[in-house]
């Protein structure tokens, strides 16, 4: 009888993790990457291992596979689904390998926004309280799951888009936590309420799960984080009040796993975790990544912040919400435009907006921006994120604000939202040059 053998579909980074994970037990493996370009193509010829890649995808061929493994942003609409489901052939992913094979307490972290944000919140927490404990901060992130399966752990904190959640089948994880859901990817997904019910899955997976709204608690072992008390003497605190409020939402989030772990794993009781100090300590030394929220420097009295990971309107109005809390003064400027993903707009209450002085509007979905935005503050069309930003520095004084949270992808004139808001970063070096 013919042996059968997976196949991986999709050479990003995590396809390569899986097929650098599936190298050490097969001889053999089918791949498809429809990108033919893929530079990782001709170091596939280069291996040891019998690679067929792009083999014609028909009946023969699902004749000789074993197991899918797909990486996350193939859309469902992919003949390959309907011939897996044809012949009856799992469909996986490196997420639920890990999770099945790695031996830590999984603890899987998604939302529209504040993702990675909160993952690192995390980490930083748990390194506080518990510094003998093994973390591993992993998935979407930038680290793929399969490249640490192996490691001895003790949490595993995987970040999960909603694009890997749909990959999942009926495995169960020990803490879910879903921190919002908003419109994004909607040209990805065939509507909102299927995106909602995707992001929704994380929780019905998870033994203990968290989430931002209590008529989400899906069973007794759930957790609000937006109910759970803080220590006072935070609250109170300079540090904590100086945050953005969508930065302290995932804190409580990020808290709500520790206490979480404390009451279920580490089988103490969080009253009697003396955890002040340490929670003074994090909000001190915890750096945020890059472009989210990015307090760039201060040139010319001007205030400069680098919101580029703002890739949907949500994440835009909760920016404008904290540079008006940030700024009680001074008009803000806002730069903002890209590719929109098919969010509809006409649902989004952007009232918000009111808070911006003017925006200066760019990139393909300009136009829908600026009819939605007309009616709350002047909107001006500029061809380029430079024009938008050489505009509203010409406008501003001193002690303005200049936002940079487009609301939109920047996949339309970048390469990524990172290469977006290196590019505002280097506007405001040459304007310190001038």
């Amino acid at each position: 009888m013919l042996e059968k053998i997976p196949l991986v579909v999709g050479l990003g980074v995590t396809g390569q993790s899986i097929i650098k994970y599936l190298s050490e037990s097969y001889k053999e493996l089918f791949v498809i990457e429809e990108w033919r370009e893929n530079p990782y193509i001709e170091e596939l010829k280069k291996s040891e291992i019998n690679f067929h890649v792009n083999p014609q995808i028909n009946n023969d061929l699902f004749h000789k596979i074993s197991e899918i493994y797909i990486s996350p942003g193939i859309a469902k609409e992919h003949e390959i689904f309907s011939y897996a489901k044809t012949h009856k052939i799992k469909v996986s992913s490196d997420i639920e390998k890990f999770v099945n094979i790695n031996e830590s307490v999984k603890v899987l972290v998604s939302g529209t926004n504040g993702k990675t944000s909160t993952c690192l919140m995390i980490e930083s927490l748990f390194r506080l309280v518990f510094p003998d404990l093994k973390i591993s901060v992993l998935g979407n992130i930038g680290k793929p799951v399969l490249s640490c399966i192996k490691d001895d752990i003790d949490i595993a904190i995987i970040e999960v888009s909603s694009f890997q959640l749909e990959l999942l089948n009926e495995i169960r994880f020990d803490i879910g936590l879903l921190l919002n859901i908003e419109q994004d990817h909607m040209d990805m997904h065939s509507s909102y309420e299927d995106y909602q019910k995707i992001k929704y899955s994380i929780l019905e997976k998870a033994r203990f799960n968290i989430s931002f709204d209590r008529k989400y608690a899906l069973f007794k072992d759930s957790y609000t984080y937006r109910d759970i008390e803080m220590p006072r003497e935070l609250i109170d605190s300079k540090a904590f009040n100086d945050w953005p409020l969508h930065d302290i939402d995932n804190f409580r989030a990020s808290f709500a796993v520790l206490k979480c772990y404390c009451e279920n794993f580490h089988k103490i009781s969080f009253k009697e975790m003396n955890v002040s100090a340490e929670l003074e300590k994090f909000f001190l030394e915890f750096k945020k990544p890059p472009h989210r929220f990015e307090l760039v420097s201060n040139s010319k009295g001007l205030n400069f912040i680098n919101d580029s990971k703002a890739t949907n309107l949500d994440a835009m109005l909760k920016a404008i919400k904290a540079t008006r809390r940030l700024k009680k003064s001074g008009d803000i400027y806002l730069i903002c435009g890209g590719d929109l993903k098919g969010q509809k707009i006409s649902s989004i209450n952007i009232t918000t907006v009111e808070d911006v002085d003017k925006a200066f509007i760019y990139g393909q979905d300009k136009e829908i921006l600026s009819k939605m935005m007309g009616s709350y503050t002047d909107c001006q069309l500029t061809d380029n994120l430079e024009e938008a930003f050489k505009k509203s520095t010409d406008l501003a004084g001193e002690d303005d604000c200049i936002l940079l949270s487009p609301g939109c992808s920047s996949l339309d004139m970048f390469s990524n939202y990172q290469e977006r808001g290196d590019k505002f970063r280097s506007l405001i070096s040459d304007l310190q040059d001038e």
